[in-house]
Formats: C-alpha cells, structure tokens, sequence
C-alpha cells in the first residue's frame, strides 16, 4: 500500500492539505541538507501537511507543517542548537513537536519532543518510522471516548 493510501483511508479524521508543489518540493529537498525518507517526501506529493487526530496519548492530534515551512520552523525552534539529530516535521498541538530521529539509520523513528525543555534526551517514541507514522492517522485512541 502506498503512503498516500494510508492517509486516504483515515480521511476523515486526517484532513489532508492540497499536494506540495514540485518547486516547493525541490527547494526543499536542496536546502535541507539531509536525506529525507521517501515515505515522507511521497507523502508530501498527496498531503503538503495536514492535520487530524492520533491514538497516541497526550498526544491526540498531530500538525504537520508545510514542506515552505519545513526550514524555517526547524530553525526557529532552534532545533539544530537544543536537539542536534532531530528534524521537526509537525506538531501536537499541546506544546510537543513531531520530529525524525536522525541518529541511526534510516528508517528513522518519529519521536516527540517538548518546545520547552527541548534536548534529545526528551525525545518519546511514537512509530518506528514515518510509514508506521502515517498508519496511525484516524485510529481512536483511549482519549476517544
């Protein structure tokens, strides 16, 4: 199943953002520096963003940012100074942001980490990797009543 499959099938808990543009796509893979997985970057092609609801407590909804914010955000939350190895793609809503862990290999995890108190150590897992990320979108989790 492709990655955009995945975030089909939690429409309409996840309310996917129109496509990334192939410019803003490309920019941004020339400027960030690092290889992003491929599950992430297909992902970008169906959903440049988005946002919706995760079973993962505290964590009950999930941003993701835009692939035009993917830099800036990554650099003014001063991610590269507090938590070196980590890129930011989104955030919880409730302070936390949705991140990579770079430190090993790829696939890498998607962790969360407080804007407050931000330092690798922080760091809580949520999916062993981005496709696994993705397959979470729309499922209830015990928040859901």
């Amino acid at each position: 199943m492709s990655i955009s499959d995945l975030a089909r099938a939690s429409v309409p808990t996840w309310t996917p953002a129109p496509p990334v543009s192939e410019s803003d796509l490309s920019a941004l893979i020339q400027t960030v520096g690092i290889e992003l997985p491929s599950d992430y970057l297909d992902f970008l092609r169906f959903s440049d963003g988005g946002f919706g609801s995760i079973p993962v407590d505290p964590w009950c909804f999930d941003s993701l940012w835009k692939a035009s914010e993917l830099v800036a955000f990554n650099r003014d939350y001063q991610i590269p100074i507090y938590c070196p190895g980590f890129f930011g793609i989104g955030s919880t809503g409730g302070g936390d942001m949705f991140a990579f862990d770079m430190r090993g290999q790829q696939p890498w995890p998607v962790v969360s980490i407080p804007c407050i108190g931000m330092e690798p150590a922080a760091a809580l897992p949520v999916a062993p990797d981005f496709r696994s990320f993705v397959a979470m979108f729309g499922q209830k989790g015990d928040h859901d009543t």
